[in-house]
């Protein structure tokens, strides 16, 4: 079996992490082709009789000028393109490609260990939402034994010789629980808060490491190219295999997807109202009236949203995550504005990433484990007009709520 070693860790104070483009491949560049030399051109003999006599020594041939014009033209253009497109031309689908190149293979390695990696997800379309509100890239670790784990000194890199890598903080995972590590090519690994990673994963396939706290690989995956929402799940100890429901925080099995994605029954709080074409009423901080969603508490005691997240896409129930501090008072309601801003440093006021259609639209409630508490489908709604839950349940169209 081959073994992975990471080369000794760097002096304290030094960086442990350098620039992406460290792990790109060299693209060598071929050779110039040989080309063979022109013959030289043949000095004039002399002009035949009767041939016609060309401009004078000294006058500019005819369409000179003209030819200078386009030129510089195209020079201007040239610049001004350089200047707007300094990457050059990218095709639309080839982006990924063109920045992130795909990673050379390794010898897989399924060691026996605790720690292991487990899913992963390289074109994140809002499977999952972090606290700023994006979508990166994610890896998750998981403790496959029946007792707690400390990850204190484990390591994800993307090969033995990177720079980049992600030093797990003093964490514990109880047996059988999963930690999930986004990679957008940031740093953050205190463990006071969400994990990043400073790699990004391509979807068109790379490769990811896990070295134990010895610095010895303890799992390598090859990742295929993956399509957009889609996971790359760990069947067993060798097999992986693509998947189309994926657990982020969980075992890779049918029952956790059947809880993460089946409505919780007796949330204590409910969606109340939705108004999908707003003109006059609530306006937001700013004076703007933007369409909203309405939330109620309907127990008596105040529920911590921290965490929780509103989506306009069922399939995508994790769309927006509230930000930490949300709470909603026991009896209470609570205005999210359905803007498209997408705020998430102010819990005082609320602003999703997605708008709603006034043609109609399906919204889900779910809790911070991404479960669905609740959710409410409606159709047409004029201007003004809020998609309305009775006391008994039921839903209807009428008068919003001053």
């Amino acid at each position: 079996m081959t073994q992975y070693n990471r080369p000794a860790r760097r002096p304290e104070g030094e960086s442990r992490f350098g620039s992406l483009e460290d792990e790109r491949p060299v693209q060598g560049q071929p050779p110039q082709a040989q080309r063979r030399p022109s013959n030289p051109p043949r000095p004039p003999q002399g002009r035949p009789s009767g041939a016609s006599v060309g401009p004078s020594a000294g006058a500019l041939p005819r369409g000179f000028l003209p030819l200078v014009g386009v030129c510089a033209l195209i020079l201007v253009a040239g610049l001004l393109l350089q200047g707007l497109l300094p990457n050059g031309f990218v095709l639309t689908g080839q982006k990924d490609k063109a920045e992130r190149p795909v990673a050379a293979q390794v010898s897989e390695i399924h060691g026996d260990g605790p720690i292991r990696l487990n899913e992963i997800m390289s074109a994140n379309g809002g499977v999952l939402v972090d606290d700023n509100g994006q979508t990166p890239d994610w890896v998750e670790v998981a403790n496959i034994s029946s007792r707690p784990v400390s990850l204190r000194g484990y390591v994800l890199a993307k090969n033995a010789r990177a720079g980049n890598v992600f030093v797990f903080p003093d964490l514990v995972l109880e047996a059988g629980q999963g930690l999930v590590v986004y990679a957008d090519s940031t740093l953050q690994d205190d463990g006071s808060g969400e994990l990043h990673a400073p790699f990004r994963l391509s979807s068109g396939g790379d490769v990811l490491m896990l070295f134990n706290d010895a610095d010895v690989a303890v799992d390598t995956v090859n990742i295929p190219a993956l399509s957009e929402n889609t996971a790359y799940v760990r069947v067993d100890r060798d097999h992986w295999t693509v998947s189309e429901q994926p657990t982020p925080g969980m075992l890779n099995t049918e029952e956790n997807y059947r809880a993460l994605t089946s409505v919780v029954q007796n949330s204590p709080v409910q969606l109340a109202e939705i108004v999908a074409s707003n003109s006059r009423l609530r306006p937001d901080e700013s004076g703007v009236f933007h369409d909203y969603v309405m939330l109620r508490n309907t127990s008596g005691d105040a529920v911590d949203l921290s965490g929780w997240y509103l989506s306009d896409t069922p399939r995508l129930p994790r769309m927006w995550k509230f930000p930490q501090g949300v709470v909603i008072p026991g009896g209470g309601t609570l205005v999210v504005y359905c803007s498209g801003l997408n705020r998430t440093a102010d819990a005082g006021h609320l602003h999703t990433s997605f708008r709603l259609s006034s043609e109609g639209e399906t919204l889900t409630l779910s809790n911070a484990q991404g479960q669905p508490v609740d959710s409410a489908t409606y159709d047409l709604l004029h201007t003004d007009e809020a998609y309305v839950r009775g006391a008994d349940g039921s839903w209807s169209v009428g008068t919003p709520s001053e």
